[in-house]
């Protein structure tokens, strides 16, 4: 007979494995039709690799936190069961590593808009080679800013919670793990919008092609639609730094705590990834093209 303390685990368990399925299930699908249904103009080639390049990230991430709830789910099922060892801690470390990088592919499509509209002259930072090798160059400083985490085995096993990730009554770690985690990619991405506005503000007197003035007021509208889902993903993210102040405070944890951030968490990248479908311009694109075709096959 579950305790109620263990009903509520599991039932908080099972709304984080439904939500990561779900945003895994929406990734392959939306993945699946960019590469083998949608045949990208060329003017459109390089947001639709930076797009799928935010699905992957979202389905790697998700993937690992799946694999971790579904050992947590089993743990509140099976109490007094460990699954402490090396495995769990690299787990750790390349869930950590793949939350990096979701942060970097927002990055990669503000240095697009931005190269779109400050530095349009230089049509060499509109090649597609550039950007596929800034993703390469996204997982590689993702690994390599998440090691020291792994290296000061930042992350510890919680034995409650049946895997392994950076406490959340340990405060010093959560801040290391914000500064390496998110504050690159996510300040480095503040700036390119930042300047990126100021340029348009600053020159939009002076602009006398109205086919430029309308093709930068497009990228900055979804500049902006991007930058306000990363501030969503952040805002994610504030429960748990919440509930670590909490913790310094009045030295206790709820039980529910962790299983809370992981929630909040999962239901925010399932928001975005069904956003994300709507504010990209090559996907609506698409969409209306699809709707145009069935709309045609029906009326013949």
């Amino acid at each position: 007979m579950m305790t109620s303390k263990q009903k509520v685990n599991v039932v908080l368990d099972v709304l984080i494995i439904v939500f990561a399925s779900l945003t895994i299930l929406v990734s392959v699908l939306i993945t699946f039709i960019m590469l083998f249904c949608q045949s990208p103009t060329r003017s459109d080639r390089i947001a639709h690799l930076l797009c799928m390049n935010m699905y992957i990230s979202l389905f790697i991430g998700c993937a690992f936190g799946l694999e971790m709830y579904c050992y947590t789910l089993y743990g509140h099922l099976h109490p007094g069961i460990s699954f402490d060892g090396n495995w769990c801690h690299y787990k750790a470390y390349l869930l950590y590593v793949s939350g990096c990088s979701f942060f970097y592919s927002y990055l990669l499509q503000a240095v697009y808009r931005l190269c779109r509209i400050v530095f349009y002259r230089k049509q060499f930072l509109q090649s597609p080679v550039i950007y596929f090798g800034g993703i390469i160059l996204q997982w590689t400083m993702s690994f390599a800013q998440v090691m020291p985490v792994f290296l000061l085995k930042t992350s510890e096993y919680l034995p409650n919670d049946y895997h392994c990730q950076i406490a959340l009554h340990n405060i010093r770690g959560l801040l290391t793990g914000l500064a390496l985690v998110h504050m690159v990619p996510i300040s480095l991405t503040t700036t390119c919008y930042i300047y990126t506005v100021v340029h348009i503000r600053r020159h939009a007197q002076v602009m006398k092609s109205t086919r430029r003035r309308d093709r930068e007021r497009r990228d900055l509208v979804v500049l902006t639609r991007v930058f306000l889902l990363l501030t969503a993903m952040i805002a994610s993210g504030l429960p748990q730094l919440g509930i670590s102040i909490f913790y310094q405070i009045y030295g206790y944890l709820p039980y529910w705590s962790t299983q809370f951030q992981w929630l909040t968490a999962t239901f925010s990248v399932f928001c975005i990834s069904i956003i994300i479908i709507f504010v990209s311009p090559n996907l609506h694109t698409f969409w209306k093209k699809s709707s145009s075709l069935q709309n045609e096959v029906y009326d013949s």
